[in-house]
């Protein structure tokens, strides 16, 4: 019942996997940079009654924008995001447009 482990030939121990000299002769693609977006400015108590700065936050399906596209902090993200659930409550901003 004793088994003793397989010995590996003296072949298999000398695998030599040269990926470096290959990936040198092909071209790399040039880098790509992402524009920085100027941060829009937030004011430190969004009233959910101001539905001209709301519809800043919101395009023509009626969704709310992502921080990514809107270019505001995470921060204001959830205030800007929680003023138009308010307002969408009370009727004052659609939640869906047709």
């Amino acid at each position: 019942m004793d088994k003793k482990p397989k010995k590996l030939d003296e072949e298999d121990d000398k695998i030599d996997i040269d990926l470096g000299s290959e990936l040198k002769n092909e071209k790399m693609p040039p880098r790509r940079y992402q524009r920085r977006r100027q941060s829009q400015f937030v004011p430190d108590y969004i009233d959910w009654k101001d539905i001209d700065f709301l519809k800043r936050f919101i395009p023509e399906r009626g969704k709310i924008m992502p921080r990514r596209i809107s270019g505001v902090s995470a921060k204001d993200q959830r205030r800007v995001a929680t003023a138009i659930k308010r307002a969408r409550a009370m009727a004052l901003i659609p939640f869906v447009t047709d």
